[in-house]
């Protein structure tokens, strides 16, 4: 039986891992046993439970976070295929294998064009087969890292066919939650940190005026302090709702007139975006990663030009959508409109697109 080793940072919820998780279930239907590495938090296994439901071929899960740790596990087991997504500790003893001419076929997926994203990988550029991009940014791979194959494979998936939310529906989540039942609520919900910056969030809001605010989603501490000053100062503070991590973020999106994203950066598309888009809920996005290859602005979605994907977004983008946004959030007949193209678009983007399939064909030389 062939062997396949997926080495990936960590284990907790996130974008990246649930490639990792697809990655995986992919595979479970091929006579394949599988491992899967990760280097940090060992505490935070969230997704195990899902890895071994979605592939029962799954053998082990191990936290092996260094260099020297890997090297020894690596030298020993030699697995058929090695699939690496930023575990560092694996990237460093790749080269010392090879040295002893232990040379694995390794497969890298990458989630972002930017160069410092790129630049983790430049130690291994010359022993990786294959490339795994989440969008296509090939010329930015033959710059700054190597001419190997670039696959392409979007981190689209089947999803449950999803309904719009109605009016009705709408207002009982607000109930629920606690929020007005009148009046635009405007929020985001997700995983909460440093790189999501939910201070642009903030100051996206504060710019539309009299509206509610919404967050919703488990918050890194830093974070958490961060934003709570921030949001201490504002006009908004009490008229905004941290709702924290949800068992169940249907009604954190259902109870949303707009959902607002102002990451430093992204990778492909986040999972988010879809869940609100599918069920009517318009979206306002920066243009980092793939976000502003896929979203239609003024289609159910609005796009933020954001120049780089290191700084928040500057104050004069966030005034300027804000403008752009009021009136036609204060159209009734406008905004329903809106609506019912985010969900078009939204049910729409992952139909008919087998990323499986294309992971399967592109790791298929060495299974």
């Amino acid at each position: 039986m062939k062997h396949v080793v997926f080495a990936h940072r960590k284990l907790s919820f996130g974008g990246g891992e649930r490639v990792l998780i697809e990655q995986v279930a992919a595979l479970a239907d091929l006579p394949i046993k599988v491992t899967v590495l990760f280097r940090k938090e060992p505490g935070k296994r969230d997704i195990e439970p899902e890895l071994r439901e979605r592939n029962p071929k799954v053998a082990e899960v191990l936290h092996l976070p260094g260099a020297w740790g890997a090297f020894r596990w690596l030298q020993q087991t030699r697995p058929d295929l090695l699939v690496v997504c930023n575990h560092k500790g694996v990237q460093r003893a790749l080269p010392w294998l090879a040295r002893l001419g232990v040379r694995l076929p390794t497969a890298v997926t990458l989630h972002e064009h930017y160069e410092r994203h790129l630049r983790k990988y430049r130690g291994i550029r010359n022993l990786v087969d294959r490339w795994l991009c989440t969008y296509d940014f090939t010329a930015a791979v033959r710059e700054h890292l190597s001419p190997a194959p670039c696959a392409l494979i979007h981190p689209l998936y089947p999803r449950p066919e999803a309904q719009a939310v109605s009016a009705e529906e709408r207002r009982a989540a607000r109930r629920q939650l606690g929020l007005p039942e009148a009046g635009t609520v405007v929020g985001y919900v997700g995983q909460i940190d440093a790189r999501k910056d939910p201070a642009g969030v903030v100051r996206f809001a504060e710019a539309l005026g009299e509206v509610s605010l919404l967050f919703a989603g488990r918050e890194e501490p830093e974070t958490t302090a961060a934003l709570g000053a921030r949001l201490a100062a504002s006009p908004l503070r009490d008229r905004t709702l941290r709702l924290g991590p949800q068992a169940d973020l249907g009604p954190a999106f259902a109870a949303l007139d707009l959902y607002a994203m102002t990451s430093r950066n992204e990778g492909f598309f986040p999972l988010a975006l879809i869940e609100a888009l599918e069920r009517g809920v318009p979206v306002l996005a920066p243009s980092v990663g793939g976000i502003g290859t896929v979203l239609r602005d003024g289609e159910g979605g609005f796009l933020i030009p954001k120049p780089d994907d290191r700084k928040s977004i500057p104050e004069g983008l966030l005034v300027a959508a804000a403008a752009r946004l009021a009136p036609l959030l204060a159209d009734p007949a406008v905004w329903e409109d809106q609506r019912q193209q985010a969900h078009t678009f939204g049910t729409a983007l992952t139909r008919g697109y087998d990323a499986a399939a294309r992971f399967r064909e592109a790791v298929a030389p060495w299974l």
